[in-house]
C-alpha cells in the first residue's frame, strides 16, 4: 500500500492539471502555486463555500457541481488534463453526523469523477483524504498501517472514496496519491476568511475581531494532559507543497501529512493570546459527536518518499491567519 513501488521520476513538463475545489481554502492556495510553477490549471467549484474572488485569474474556470454527472463531463471534452487534483468535499465532522445524506455527495462526486477518469484515460490523481479515516487512535503517533474505522460519518465517506480510488486506479493503471491532511491552517498570501468557519482557527479569529462572543471549546474531560482534544495543525503551504511533490511520484501511495507534533485546543487558545497580545474569551462545551481525543500523525512516510518536510510552527500559523483576518476586516487606507 505505501513505497513498495516506489519509482520516483522527476516531471520537468508542464501540465495540464485539473483542481477541484479549486475556489476553496486550500484549493486556491494550490492553485495559485501551481500557475507560479507555470502549469496550465482548470478548476472545478460550485462556489457553495469557494469565493472566485480568490482564484488566480489564469485559472480557467469550471462553475459545476461534481455530483451533475452530465455537466462534470461536458468539463473534459475540450481539455486533456495529465492530472486530476480532487479536493471538493464537504468537510465538517460536525456536520456529517447532523446531516449524514449530505456528506453522500462526497462519495458520488468522487465515483463520478473516477467514471471521467477512467474515460479520458487520465493516468494520475491525487486525493485529498483525511485523518478522520482512522477513527479512535490505538497508539500515536498514527502511521498510514493504523487500522481505519471511522468513528464518523465524514471520514466514513472519505475512506469509501479512498477504496473506490484504489480499485479504479489500479484497473485503469493511474498513479494516484492519497494525502491524509491532518488539521490544516494559517493563511497562503491570498487572505482567505472562510464564509461560513467550521475549523478551530477562523473561530478563533471570529472571536478575535467581534464576529463572535466567545469560543467554544468541546470537551474538557478527555484522557489528555489537560482534558481537551490534541491534533496535529499543520500549515496550508505545507499542504500545497505536498500537493506539488507528488505530481513529481510515480506509484501508488497512501500518506499522512501532518507535523507530528500535538496541541490542545485549550493550549491554542492560549498560544494564540501570545501570539497576538489579546486575551480570548472562551468557554467550555459538551463533547461533539464524532471527535476523538487525539489526533497526531506520523509522517515518516511523506518525508522517505517525497522527501516533503512540514517547516511552519504554530506560532506562525496563528499569525498569518490573524493577518489574514486584520487584512480583511481593518485593511490600510
Amino acid at each position: 500500500m505505501n513505497d513498495k513501488s516506489f519509482k520516483p521520476i522527476i516531471l520537468f513538463a508542464l501540465m495540464e492539471i485539473l483542481v477541484t475545489g479549486g475556489a476553496g481554502y486550500i484549493g486556491s492556495a494550490l492553485v495559485k502555486s501551481l500557475i507560479e510553477k507555470k502549469h496550465n490549471v482548470g478548476v472545478i467549484d460550485n462556489l457553495s463555500k469557494g469565493k472566485k474572488e480568490y482564484l488566480h485569474p489564469k485559472a480557467k474556470f469550471y462553475r459545476t457541481d461534481l455530483v451533475d454527472k452530465k455537466e462534470l463531463a461536458g468539463n473534459f471534452k475540450n481539455s486533456k488534463f495529465d492530472a486530476v487534483i480532487h479536493l471538493a468535499a464537504y468537510k465538517s465532522v460536525e456536520e456529517s453526523m447532523k446531516n449524514p445524506e449530505k456528506y453522500k455527495d462526497n462519495v458520488v462526486a468522487a465515483n463520478n469523477l473516477l467514471e471521467l477518469i477512467e474515460k479520458h484515460a487520465i493516468k494520475k490523481l491525487i486525493f485529498s483524504s483525511t485523518a478522520a479515516v482512522y477513527g479512535t487512535p490505538q497508539y500515536s503517533p498514527l502511521d498510514e498501517n493504523h487500522s481505519t474505522k471511522p468513528i464518523n460519518v465524514y471520514g466514513q465517506g472519505k475512506l469509501e472514496v479512498e477504496k473506490n480510488i484504489m480499485k479504479v486506479c489500479e484497473k485503469n493503471s493511474v498513479d494516484y496519491i492519497i494525502l491524509r491532511y491532518f488539521n490544516v491552517a494559517g493563511d497562503a498570501g491570498l487572505n482567505y476568511i472562510d464564509p461560513a468557519p467550521e475549523n478551530v482557527f477562523p473561530k478563533l479569529m471570529d472571536v478575535v475581531f467581534g464576529k463572535r462572543r466567545e469560543f467554544t471549546i468541546f470537551g474538557n474531560d478527555y484522557k489528555t494532559r489537560d482534558g481537551t482534544c490534541i491534533r496535529d495543525y499543520i500549515d496550508i503551504n505545507d499542504i500545497v507543497k505536498a500537493h506539488i511533490l507528488s505530481l513529481d511520484v510515480n506509484s501508488n501511495n497512501i500518506m499522512n501529512i501532518g507535523t507530528s507534533n500535538g496541541i490542545s485546543v485549550l493550549e491554542l487558545v492560549k498560544s494564540a493570546e501570545k501570539v497576538i497580545e489579546k486575551k480570548i474569551p472562551f468557554k467550555f462545551g459538551p463533547r461533539r459527536a464524532g471527535d476523538c481525543p487525539e489526533l497526531v500523525a506520523s509522517n515518516q512516510l511523506a518525508k522517505r518518499i517525497m522527501k516533503w518536510k512540514p517547516e511552519k510552527s504554530i506560532d506562525s500559523m496563528i499569525l498569518s491567519t490573524y493577518n489574514a483576518y486584520k487584512n480583511r476586516y481593518n485593511p490600510r487606507p
